[in-house]
């Protein structure tokens, strides 16, 4: 089987986190810092290719409503331009988008309970939303 890897997407920093290959379990993979989408790509291309990914879970902020947030919509022009270049680069990936809401919180305070002091939480945030998605709809 192969991975799935979850991306929390921000202006700065992209939050990476990878699913084991049997899909029971999340981690926080890695922070990346972004450059321009090409480079940011690349990155992200390389931990595809290196990991073994098939499925990549988007995290979008809703609103109360279950709408999406104007960030929500830049993420998801983000992700768009992401698929393209993946296709372009001969690559089948799936793309599924989450509800990502209150992630990053939950990260945070996480790390506080824990006594970790860590300014960026972006990897243990998509660990989280991709903890959930497996628990509920990508375990097999």
């Amino acid at each position: 089987m192969k991975r799935v890897m979850a991306l929390d997407v921000g202006f700065k920093r992209i939050g990476v986190a990878l699913s084991d290959p049997l899909r029971l379990t999340a981690y926080p993979y890695k922070i990346i810092h972004r450059k321009s989408n090409r480079e940011t790509f690349e990155e992200l291309l390389r931990i595809i290719d290196e990991k073994d990914v098939d499925t990549i879970l988007v995290g979008v902020p809703l609103s109360l409503e279950g709408r999406d947030t104007k960030i929500g919509e830049k993420i998801k022009k983000f992700a768009t331009k992401f698929q393209q270049f993946l296709k372009e680069s001969g690559r089948q990936v799936s793309f599924v988008f989450v509800d990502e809401s209150y992630s990053t919180l939950e990260a945070t305070n996480l790390c506080r309970e824990l006594g970790k002091k860590r300014e960026e939480v972006d990897d243990i945030a998509a660990a989280i939303f991709l903890r959930d998605w497996l628990a509920f709809k990508g375990s097999p």
